[in-house]
């Protein structure tokens, strides 16, 4: 059902979402409202307002999206990068890591020498959070995915150490005894 958006500033579409009862009804009003020829100031308010609501109803994988496009529509470096960050955690979180990654390299490029060294711990930091979530949630192939990601990370001794434990751990479990083999080799 597509709402029609009458309001034409941000205190007009807040209070517009302040009289919606529900959070699927904001989110209707607010997809709607991209529909509209807004400024980009409006669009990356209604992109912002939609991330938060994906995210407190579980919908991780919109919300990426969401934050993903709020990251085109930002001014400055520092906010882009930050915005892509945020949607490569948020992809990471729903073992989406094709996405995560390409977030990543959105945020590299728009990133000097000294935030790309940052990125790259977020994105080292945000992998391994991810894959110790999966793994609790006994996801092991999207575990898997992760930690095959990492072991191609410049990581120090311990973590190469730990990722190489776990990947041979969970190759056995799937039945890659082939795949377990190799990392041994590493």
């Amino acid at each position: 059902m597509v709402i029609q958006v009458r309001e034409k500033t941000i205190e007009e579409i807040e209070k517009r979402l302040a009289k919606e009862k529900t959070d699927l009804n904001k989110i209707n009003y607010l997809e709607s409202g991209l529909k509209q020829n807004f400024t980009f100031e409006i669009k990356r308010f209604i992109w912002g307002k939609l991330v938060e609501l994906y995210e407190a109803r579980g919908m991780l994988e919109k919300a990426g999206f969401a934050m993903a496009n709020k990251a085109g529509t930002e001014i400055s470096f520092r906010e882009k990068i930050e915005s892509y960050l945020k949607a490569a955690e948020l992809y990471a979180k729903c073992g989406k890591i094709e996405n995560a990654e390409e977030m990543f390299v959105r945020a590299l490029r728009n990133a000097n020498l000294e935030q790309k060294q940052r990125i790259k711990l977020a994105r080292k930091n945000i992998f391994f959070a991810s894959a110790k979530e999966m793994e609790k949630k006994g996801k092991k192939a999207a575990t898997l995915k992760f930690y095959e990601k990492l072991i191609q990370m410049d990581l120090n001794e311990i973590e190469k150490k730990e990722v190489k434990s776990k990947l041979i751990e969970i190759y056995k479990k799937l039945g890659r005894f082939s795949d377990a083999k190799l990392v041994e080799k590493l």
